[in-house]
């Protein structure tokens, strides 16, 4: 584990002038939750909040935070994500998570500004924007989602996922069979378990208490499912009349806040198309939430209503504030939040320290509810962004702006040897008006290049731009995409950069290394060739990883000749087990410099010798003699197990469930008991306490008559 945040002082600014005011003016509060984003990404040129315009890379660099495409990919933003990025609390390494640096555009490091989300700058100017509010666990959005809902996880870390690795539509009870999620318990162990829970939330605390409420999310499952609708991992409310009753379509917030029928609490997540996580339009999550906003401001209860606006995780971009630590879950990285209500402070900015539970102890102090765990308990509520007494602040009705067609505004190339072709971006063009658009001409300008399939686009219809960057010569190059077409925007316009480069790393930056599982205290390398395709000698001024379990050694020297090539061998030893990223950094006398290359591997303390087992013919109904397979320990800590199971047709005893000191070992025993004929095949799987848990034994035998 590269970080927790035990390792910090717990730390929980108290709110200031905060005594407690007469909250029965409000009558309607609304969690509204969009997805994935920190404060940096949206509010870091925001007037007077504590945002940051730059970030620190592994490398060193510091860069200016680069402009983040309406339209991203998906950045890597899970358990171990969110450690790396963190460093320990330096904050530098949100550029070696997968997906944040592909190309060399860092888009981890990259935001918005005002111009790109006009209306939720509307909201942070008119009412109050915090600037201190967290994630709520050091994750993804599952586990924040049951915060929200339950001021805890459950344990849970991740999001659930499928035996393939893939992720179901729905995250809960009703998942497929085989569905698991990563659970961490006191002790620190790692548990692989269903997404299915049963502790108390805050709306069995509404139901004691005899006040109304209700979940609005997705509720078909072929729509695109209901990851974010968090009560469906709640076993006594999904598995009750309350998941019909209770957990309503997101579609029908708006005329219950139209026609006067808000519930006295309101959690809403919008669909998947309208949620801004990546790859989905931040424009059109901005209109969906305008419209909801809207619809509360224009109906009868507006005068009587809180809303928190926030966003669920990190989503894998950067922000320079080191998360407070509360417990083993959390704080995780800042997200922004901004609080609507006549009652908000206008034109205010919170630095009190909130998270997810602050919003759940507001509803709690407003309906004389107990707390649900010790983290709502001891929260920061949000009274101090509120002052009762002002004169109500009248409604901020907003009107949906036009979304662009482009997915980028710019496309950023790192380093480029000359004469070569980099890797192509996909800039998408996507009608999202309501009529079909005729493109006529896509040109490029500069060292850049694009090939596509655009002709003539149907009312929702996309199409891809494959652009790619070629430079003439070293240095810093831009260019210009124009894009014609029929739309009364046209022409949209992309912005190109790319810097030249005389030096080729083999294999490249994206993906470049991944390691095999390697034991605890063992050793794997691979090479990567530094080639210098310039006229003159390259000058190497340092070649370093980053990452304490990698390490390096090259032949290059104080330079490498034109036209020549150097060897740079990369070590990989483990001393934790898990998946840990790194980087392979080059610092010379390129203009593109440094180069990098990201490294990837996973340490396992647990060793199985032999890995498979085969038992040849067995007859039917009878049992083989038992086959052993020896698993050892090789690290420093006692291997706990929660289960070792054999498949159909197989089973085991071991002596291991009672736990294996480090540098210790336990034997499992297999036998073979065929219920059919011909070649079955069956694995024991070990659920244990190693990171790389759980492992399997394959086997193979054949029954025969």
């Amino acid at each position: 584990m590269v970080w927790s945040p035990s390792n910090f002082a717990q730390t929980r600014p108290q709110a200031t002038g905060a005594s407690r005011q007469d909250l029965s003016s409000i009558q309607h509060i609304i969690f509204l939750i969009k997805e994935n984003r920190t404060f940096d990404t949206y509010f870091g040129h925001f007037p007077g909040a504590n945002g940051a315009t730059t970030g620190v890379t592994s490398t060193g660099q510091v860069l200016t935070l680069r402009h983040t495409p309406d339209q991203v990919v998906n950045i890597a933003h899970d358990w171990i994500s969110v450690h790396t990025a963190v460093d320990g609390g330096k904050m530098d390494q949100f550029d070696l998570i997968p997906h944040a640096n592909i190309n060399g555009e860092y888009l981890s490091y990259s935001q918005l500004t005002q111009a790109d989300i006009p209306h939720y700058y509307s909201y942070a100017e008119h009412f109050t924007l915090a600037d201190n509010m967290f994630s709520s666990l050091i994750g993804p959005s599952f586990p924040n989602h049951l915060y929200t809902v339950a001021a805890q996880s459950g344990g849970a870390i991740n999001n659930p996922v499928l035996p393939n690795g893939s992720q179901p539509q729905n995250w809960g009870c009703d998942s497929p069979v085989g569905t698991t999620v990563q659970v961490i318990d006191a002790e620190g162990d790692f548990e692989n378990l269903f997404p299915c829970f049963d502790f108390q939330t805050l709306a069995d605390s509404l139901n004691n208490a005899g006040v109304s409420w209700k979940y609005y999310a997705e509720t078909t499952p072929d729509t695109g499912g209901y990851s974010w609708s968090a009560l469906d991992a709640v076993n006594h409310i999904r598995n009750s009349s309350q998941w019909t009753t209770n957990v309503v379509p997101y579609s029908q917030f708006v005329t219950d806040a139209m026609n006067g029928q808000l519930p006295a609490f309101s959690w809403v997540t919008p669909p998947f198309k309208k949620s801004e996580h990546p790859p989905t339009s931040t424009c059109e999550g901005e209109n969906w939430t305008v419209q909801q906003i809207n619809a509360v401001m224009q109906g009868p209860e507006w005068s009587s209503s809180a809303i928190f606006l926030a966003w669920d995780d990190w989503g894998g971009f950067y922000d320079h504030v080191v998360p407070p630590g509360v417990d083993q879950f959390g704080l995780g990285p800042r997200v922004p939040m901004i609080i609507i209500s006549p009652y908000a402070k206008a034109g205010n900015i919170s630095h009190t320290q909130y998270e997810f539970s602050s919003v759940l102890k507001f509803v709690e102090e407003r309906f004389s509810l107990p707390a649900l765990t010790a983290r709502d308990a001891n929260a920061n509520d949000t009274s101090d962004s509120f002052d009762f007494s002002q004169t109500p602040l009248p409604p901020l009705v907003l009107t949906q702006r036009t979304c662009p067609l482009n997915s980028a505004a710019n496309v950023y190339f790192g380093g480029q040897a000359v004469g070569t072709f980099s890797p192509a971006y996909i800039v998408t063009l996507t009608n999202v008006r309501s009529t079909s658009i005729t493109v006529s001409n896509i040109a490029t300008t500069g060292d850049f290049g694009q090939t596509n399939n655009c002709t003539v686009l149907s009312v929702g219809g996309k199409c891809a731009i494959n652009v790619t960057f070629d430079p003439t010569q070293t240095g810093a190059r831009t260019g210009t995409m124009t894009i014609t077409d029929t739309d009364s925007t046209s022409p949209q316009f992309v912005n190109l950069q790319g810097m030249g480069s005389e030096v080729t790393l083999t294999p490249s930056l994206y993906p470049g290394i991944i390691f095999p599982t390697v034991q605890v205290g063992s050793q794997a390398t691979q090479k990567v060739t530094l080639t210098n395709s310039g006229s003159s000698a390259l000058t190497i001024n340092r070649i370093t990883t980053v990452g304490t379990n990698y390490s390096e050694e090259n032949t290059c020297g104080k330079s490498v000749a034109a036209g020549g090539s150097c060897t740079i061998t990369v070590a990989f030893i483990p001393s934790l087990t898990g998946l840990t990223y790194g980087n392979l950094v080059v610092n010379d006398s390129d203009p593109a410099s440094p180069q990098t290359v990201l490294l990837q591997g996973i340490g396992t303390a647990v060793g199985l010798k032999p890995t498979s087992l085969n038992f040849g013919n067995q007859v039917v109904g009878t049992t083989s003699a038992s086959q052993a397979v020896n698993l050892f320990n090789t690290g420093n800590t006692t291997l706990t197990f929660a289960s070792i199971v054999a498949s159909a047709n197989y089973a085991e005893t071991d002596d291991c469930l009672g736990g294996v000191v480090g540098g210790g070992q336990c034997t499992i025993h297999v036998t073979f008991a065929p219920s059919t004929t011909g070649r079955l095949s069956g694995t024991v799987t070990i659920v244990d306490s190693d990171g790389t848990s759980p492992q399997t034994v394959n086997l193979t035998g054949t029954g025969v008559q």
